[in-house]
This record gives structure tokens, sequence and C-alpha cells, in this order.
């Protein structure tokens, strides 16, 4: 859903920094070839976290959900030389598809990808004394919660954790979402109501794209 009028949105995207030729080359072609493909965060949102990598200085960054790629490769070009993106996905065969992709970068060598249920293999980098300066959520959202509640000790100190597709386009909002609930809308309002009522974090919620939650220790 478009929350605001499309050419504003383009406007906005053609005067901000966005992700390289490549990049784009791997969000279109997700968009026209993968039944899913809406789901690629796009250029603003990609900017934005190209904004915070630069602004907050950050090197090590944690994906959970790689889908195609996209985004991985973004924050990537944003990251400097010694930086690093560690993505979370359990399918091998889009993650293939990825690497194809990152391997034509000059920053592919900072994405590792690491195969298997994120609820499971964040334990791990914990047991490892992982931390990471950014995570980025963008999985199933029953286990939004859990993801926060896993990563949140893994953020360095001035660590921040962006969790994207909150708004669900606009179905968390009473009498905004039709006729029936999905699943997926339920598991978003508990998440939000949850980050709402943490007196521990800092949290702002964007209407930008299909919403962004930005979240911080307080």
């Amino acid at each position: 859903m478009n929350f605001i009028d499309k050419r504003i949105e383009n406007y906005a995207i053609q005067k901000s920094n966005t992700p390289s030729t490549l990049c784009n080359e791997l969000g279109e072609y997700t968009k026209e070839n993968h039944p899913l493909g809406r789901m690629v965060c796009g250029d603003l949102v990609a900017s934005t976290l190209g904004f915070l990598i630069k602004s907050h200085g950050v090197k090590n960054i944690l994906e959970i959900g790689t889908f195609t790629g996209y985004s991985a490769l973004a924050m990537a070009e944003a990251l400097p030389e010694d930086g690093s993106v560690i993505t979370i996905d359990k399918n091998k065969k889009i993650n293939k598809f990825a690497k194809s992709y990152w391997d034509r970068s000059d920053h592919g060598p900072k994405i590792e990808a690491v195969f298997g249920e994120a609820i499971k293999v964040i334990p791990e980098l914990a047991e490892e004394e992982k931390t990471f300066d950014m995570v980025f959520i963008d999985a199933d959202k029953r286990n939004y919660i859990n993801y926060l509640k896993q990563t949140l000790p893994l953020l360095s100190e001035k660590g921040i954790i962006i969790v994207d597709n909150v708004l669900w386009s606009a179905r968390v909002v009473d009498g905004m979402e039709g006729d029936e609930e999905d699943k997926s809308t339920v598991y978003l309002k508990e998440f939000n109501d949850y980050v709402e009522n943490q007196v521990n974090l800092y949290a702002t919620l964007l209407p930008l794209r299909d919403g962004i939650f930005l979240i911080q220790k307080a």
C-alpha cells in the first residue's frame, strides 16, 4: 500500500542516495519474476538503511530474512570496507540466486549467508559472542517478538534494530484491515503493541513504504 502519492515518492527517491545499478537490477528482477516480489524493501527504505549505517558508524549487521538478497547488497554497499553483513534464511535455493548478484559486486565479500531457522541460528551467534551495530528484521511475522528478544542482547552500545513491514498495508490499523484479519496482521499488531509497552526501548514507527520500526535501547 502506498501511503503517499507515487509521484511524491518517486521525487523523494530521485533526490536521495540509492543503491547501485546492480542492486536496482536485482530488485527489479525480483519484482517482475518472484510471486512475492512486492516484498523487496525498495529504494527509499534502502536509502534510509544506508543513511543509518553511515550516520551511526555501523560496521556489523545482522539481517533476519535474506529473500533475494537486495537489502543485504544495499546495506553492504553502504558499509565501510571492513564492514560485514550476516544474513539468515532457510531457503538455500533463493540464497543461491542472491549470491549470483553478490558475486558481481565489489561489496559481495562483505556478505555472509547463514542457512537455517533464524530462531535457532541467533542463539548460536550469541554463543559465539557476536555483537551487531544494526539488526534488520524482515522475515516471518509470527516470530517478530522472538527475534527482537533474541537480538537485543547482541546489540552494541548504540546499536539499532530496524523492523520492516510493521504497517502491513495499513491492516494493523483498526478499521482499515478489511473484512478479515490474516495471521500476519495479528502477529504484527501483537509485535507493535509489545514494542510500545517496553519501557526499556526507544522506538519510532515510520510510515515509510510498508512501515519500518526503528528501535534502540532506552
